[in-house]
Parts: C-alpha cells; structure tokens; sequence
C-alpha cells in the first residue's frame, strides 16, 4: 500500500490499536475515549492488531479507518463501515493500546503488534500502555512482581503437585485459574477434600501455567475495579475511579460476563495504601493507564491491555472521567498540553 503523511504542523494525530473491528462495542471504554478524542478534533485513526506491517523501507504502516464524532452507536457503526486508510505509524504522535489479547486467538499478530510499536516508539512516537510493560505485565503472573502485602499468597506453575500441595497447604479454600485468561473463564474455587481437585487441575494444566491463590473470604461480597492513570488512582473532584462488581447467587466469580452487576465502588483506607504501594512499579514500567482488581484489600488481577468501567463510573456518579483520563493522556504528548482544553 502507498500510505500518506498522517502529520501536519497543524494537526497532531493519534492512533488507537484494538483487537478488530467486528469486536468493538458502544459501552466501551475505548469507545468513549475515541468519542473524547473525536469531540477535541484531534486527528484519531483505529487499526486492529491484523492491520499493522512493516514495510521494505523499514517503516511502520497501518491500515487504518479515521474516527469520527457523534453518539457511541454512531461511532461504532461509522467504524466498521469506514473504508481502510494506508497510513504511517511512524508519523503519529502517539498510539494507544486498546487490545484485550486473551479474547482472540491470533496470538501471533498481537506479539508482532507489539513488536511494530516498539520500532515505532524508538522512532518517537508515543506508545501507551508501553510495549515492554505490557509484555511484562501480560499474564497474572506479573502479580508476583507487587509486594506481597498487596496480593493474596499466590503462586504459579504448570506442575499438577505443586498445585496440589499448595492447596493442600491453604489455610482455607484456594482459587485456581489459568495464567492466561479473561472474564472469569477457567476459574475454580477449590479445597484438599474436592473429590474433582485432581480433574480441575489436570484439565488447567494442559492449557499451560496456572495461578493457584488463597481465597479471600470478602471475594463473597464482590471486587472492586480501581483504575490507576500514571500511578495514581484517577480521580474527579471527590470521586475516584471504583467500580465494584457484585457476583449473584451461588457464583463467586464477580465478572459482569458471568452476571456480576456493577455498582460504585469505594475507597477504603486499605484500597488507598494498596494502590500507592503498587503505583509507583506500574508507572516504572510505563503502564499508563491500569485496572486493579481487589478483593478487600489485596490485588487479585491485573488488566493492563484495556481496563474499561469509564462509562459505568460516569453514570454512577456523573463525573467526566473520560475527559480527565483524556487530559493526563495529550499532557504526556509533546507539545499536547495545548489541546487539553479544545472543543
């Protein structure tokens, strides 16, 4: 293809990369970031992780379709109808993030995905979240990089005794999951006297590493999502960015996939220690923008490819977390503090 210039001295633009197209939805949160973006004027261009090459000049391309304004059903539709631009990566100001890797099998384009974005932030372009902290931070084993006061004791492992053993060792029941996964799928709650440990476990194994963790009792009552931006728990005014998910019936698992309902979440002294401990390793690593999962006061996951709830968060407290988010995102462009209050 025969991209064109995305750039101007009168413009800057900015890149979104999601999973696809056909997987995007009005209630997103990167649906409301794209509208945000669009309201600003500022010059949005969405490729999926199948759109990006790199070309026999050695730069970075994308097959992009550019956003447009308007309601999120309008900007959804007007997505996947929109014809592919040839574009240069290379020359945007900044890409963000917005896949969920777990969610699509084409495990090979998202390496490579983020393989380009790194050629394309050595080249200056800003990359959020940053590649390397992502594939850092790409499975549940990252919780075994925050202190462990903040996490229930976990462990990770593809052997079947070793899981064992730690459940056999638990001071209550043990919560078994796959390394790599989303939206509660794969996920047992066990103990030593299951008369299925030994099935759950073979059949986790053989899917790769598992993460076996203590139960939390409160885990009953539900998770509490945080979303940390730089480090910090992203907050408007008084409210903070909380949203509790609250599991119905006999289910432990509090994922809204799984029926969990949302409702706002709070911030107790516990949730305000937890998040500065973990906040300053996130930023390190150039996560810019993180979900925190607690139950009580440890963290149980991390989603650092597309934490979404915004648009939950703006109708529970009516508060325009998207537009803050947006703002701590175009001051860490070069030269964007200038577009932070355009209309």
């Amino acid at each position: 293809m025969k991209p064109s210039p995305v750039q101007s001295d009168e413009t800057t633009s900015v890149g979104v990369l999601i999973n696809e197209f056909e997987t995007i939805a009005p209630g997103q949160t990167t649906v409301a970031m794209l509208r945000e973006l669009a309201r600003r004027r500022i010059d949005t261009w969405v490729f999926g992780v199948g759109d990006l090459e790199l070309d026999a000049r050695g730069r970075v391309l994308a097959r992009a379709r550019r956003v447009t304004a308007g309601r999120p059903e309008r900007v959804v539709v007007a997505l996947r109808a929109a014809k592919p631009e040839p574009i240069i990566v290379d020359e945007l100001a900044a890409v963000v993030v917005r896949t969920n890797p777990p969610r699509d099998r084409r495990e090979g384009l998202h390496t490579l995905a983020l393989q380009l974005l790194r050629f394309a932030r050595e080249r200056g372009v800003l990359v959020l979240n940053d590649p390397d902290g992502l594939a850092l931070a790409a499975s549940k084993l990252f919780l075994g990089m925050l202190p462990p006061e903040t996490r229930p004791r976990t462990i990770a492992c593809a052997d079947a005794e070793t899981l064992r053993q730690f459940v056999r060792d638990a001071p209550g029941p043990t919560v078994l999951k796959p390394a790599l996964g989303t939206q509660g799928r794969g996920v047992y709650r066990v103990s030593a006297s299951d008369p299925n440990l030994n099935q759950i476990i073979e059949s986790l194994v053989e899917r790769g590493s598992v993460i076996a963790q203590d139960f939390v009792p409160a885990a009953t009552r539900g998770d509490t999502r945080v979303i940390l931006v730089d480090g910090e728990l992203l907050r408007v005014g008084s409210s903070a960015a909380a949203v509790q998910r609250v599991p119905q019936g006999a289910d432990f698992r509090s994922n809204v996939h799984v029926g969990g309902v949302p409702q706002l979440g709070v911030i107790t002294p516990g949730v305000e220690r937890v998040t500065a401990a973990v906040g300053p390793l996130l930023a390190r690593h150039g996560l810019f923008m993180v979900g925190l999962d607690l139950i009580g006061d440890v963290v149980c996951e991390l989603n650092v490819f597309s934490p979404g709830g915004l648009p939950d968060l703006e109708r529970f407290t009516g508060k325009p977390f998207t537009r803050v988010l947006v703002d701590r995102l175009l001051a860490k462009i070069p030269c964007g503090e200038q577009l932070r209050a355009a209309v």
